[in-house]
């Protein structure tokens, strides 16, 4: 059992249900609520069942695990020599067994999003998605994975996916719900999409910044089995300067939104920008400028991971400014 949550990595499914919970809690339904007490309309509320969303989040966690253990399946070799210590397929998970859970878990979690975006008049572009991602996160791992930034950039459209498929379910069921309101111009959650559209930005940059660097750090194993990964092909310093200016630039987007936030005296959420995402910014920065060993390299992956949570925590700060 605890092979099979190192092969799954279970702390990075969390975070994304961490992601799902937090644009529904601390975000639409405070805004709801918000926009309910305006229009004193008592039934103006989220319109997805509590147990359908917990189905939606199954099943993006479902395909994300399915896509770990194939990754895992086609990396042995590759895994050897990168992290030896971690690698469970062949030694706590046969790989027959690997590859039966991937099909298993995949075809579940498709199914449960197929099943949903019938369920709420979202079949064609849910099944698109439900069907695109488990398969480009096959061919990530057959190959995209291997050719020059094409499989980082897939990852990282994928992270960004997860806050716009939240809203493609959530504010279609609530407009349907209430077209007394939208016929009458009340009811407006373009704020709501506006910020899930900012965390879709910065799930994109810092997934992709956490790509380059795992693939920094597994140069030795990268470069033995003819991969062509950035650092392999254009070198290591070459991928520092690249993974320091993409921090830069989200570091902008982030300095822009304090900007709003000193416009508008919101001195909590500036703070909280501050101090949990643009100082570890900038300290990621130094770490990657001075990273030389795979320990390095490691410790600024589990940073980025930090700063992706903090980003998501802000949610809690951003309810309480609603209230």
């Amino acid at each position: 059992m605890l092979a099979f949550l190192r092969l799954i990595r279970l702390p990075n499914l969390l975070i994304l249900a961490f992601t799902g919970y937090m644009l529904r809690w601390a975000l639409l339904k405070p805004v709801l609520a918000l926009k309910r007490a305006d229009l004193d309309y008592s039934l103006l509320d989220t319109q997805i069942t509590e147990l359908d969303f917990f189905l939606l989040i199954l099943s993006m966690v479902m395909i994300a695990a399915a896509g770990y253990i194939i990754n895992d399946y086609f990396d042995v070799r590759i895994d050897e020599v990168n992290r030896p210590a971690s690698n469970v397929i062949d030694r706590g998970i046969k790989r027959r067994v690997a590859m039966g859970a991937h099909m298993v878990i995949n075809f579940i979690g498709a199914g449960l999003g197929i099943y949903l975006s019938w369920k709420y008049n979202q079949f064609r572009p849910g099944t698109f998605i439900f069907i695109t991602a488990p398969a480009l996160l096959w061919f990530y791992s057959t190959n995209l994975k291997r050719q020059l930034l094409i499989g980082n950039i897939v990852i990282a459209l994928l992270s960004g996916l997860v806050p716009l498929l939240i809203m493609l379910f959530e504010l279609p069921a609530i407009y349907y719900a209430f077209p007394d309101l939208v016929s009458a111009r009340l009811l407006d959650l373009s704020d709501v999409f506006m910020v899930a559209k900012f965390y879709a930005l910065f799930a994109f940059l810092i997934s992709l910044i956490r790509e380059i660097i795992k693939d920094t750090e597994d140069y030795e194993g990268d470069m033995k089995y003819g991969c062509r990964t950035l650092p392999i092909v254009a070198g290591i310093s070459t991928s520092k300067y690249v993974i320091i200016g993409l921090t830069m630039v989200l570091a902008g987007i982030l300095g822009w939104l304090q900007w709003l936030q000193y416009l508008s005296q919101d001195w909590m959420s500036f703070g909280y920008f501050t101090v949990l995402l643009q100082i570890p910014l900038i300290y990621l920065m130094y770490r990657v400028h001075t990273a030389v060993t795979k320990k390095d390299w490691w410790f600024s992956s589990l940073l980025v991971k930090l700063i992706m949570v903090g980003g998501i925590s802000f949610l809690f700060v951003y309810s309480s400014s609603l209230n």
